[in-house]
């Protein structure tokens, strides 16, 4: 240390990229405060540097972090959903699956029917074969209105009313029914009958003639 100088502290580097502070004695002349100065200038700048290179990293380093959080955390939510998802499709497949099996068998059902009404042809109907054709007639339209509430039951797009099912098909009431198919039907049933009753009337006059 020179007489008659005072002493400051400044800053000096040290080993590597660090600095740090010792008491050197001031310099006397101005070229020396200078140059001392410049020094504390250039650290000054550098600290600041790496200090801008620090916060640099810190924000890459956050942003490293929130998209990790991010990526936990929507790979867990995805997989809950999918997984969820999946199940609810294939129970969804599974459905459809059966109805289509219910639609293709109730189409065929119904086709059936409705080509076997359709041929049902009463003006044919002789005397002698009324009643078994009437029988076999009846038997059809009972399992064919059997079939069709059947497929009502299974079947929402027979229902036009969502969520009011329409009542079953019943057989049409008397009151609706055309008196000149009553009549029709009768003098039908009078003919097939009429063989009997005359065969009845000859018995009874045969057994009368001979008791006689």
């Amino acid at each position: 240390m020179k007489q008659g100088g005072s002493t400051t502290a400044s800053v000096v580097p040290e080993s590597g990229n660090g600095i740090g502070l010792s008491v050197v004695d001031t310099p006397p002349h101005k070229e020396e405060v200078d140059w001392k100065l410049e020094q504390a200038r250039e650290q000054l700048l550098t600290l600041r540097r790496q200090q801008d290179e620090l916060e640099r990293q810190k924000a890459d380093l956050e942003e490293l972090r929130r998209k990790q959080e991010e990526y936990a955390r929507g790979k867990i939510e995805m997989i809950d959903h999918l997984t969820r998802g999946l199940v609810t499709i294939e129970q969804e497949q599974i459905k459809s699956q059966r109805l289509a099996e219910l639609c293709g068998t109730t189409h065929e059902a119904f086709h059936d029917y409705l080509e076997q009404l359709q041929a049902l042809n009463d003006e044919e109907w002789s005397s002698t074969s009324v009643r078994a054709e009437l029988s076999r007639a009846l038997g059809l339209i009972e399992n064919s209105r059997l079939e069709y509430n059947r497929a009502r039951t299974r079947l929402d797009c027979l229902n036009p009313a969502a969520g009011q099912p329409q009542p079953t098909v019943e057989p049409a009431p008397t009151e609706s029914t055309d008196w000149s198919e009553i009549v029709r039907w009768m003098r039908l049933g009078a003919a097939a009958s009429a063989p009997l009753i005359l065969a009845g009337t000859i018995w009874v006059i045969l057994l009368l003639t001979i008791k006689h």
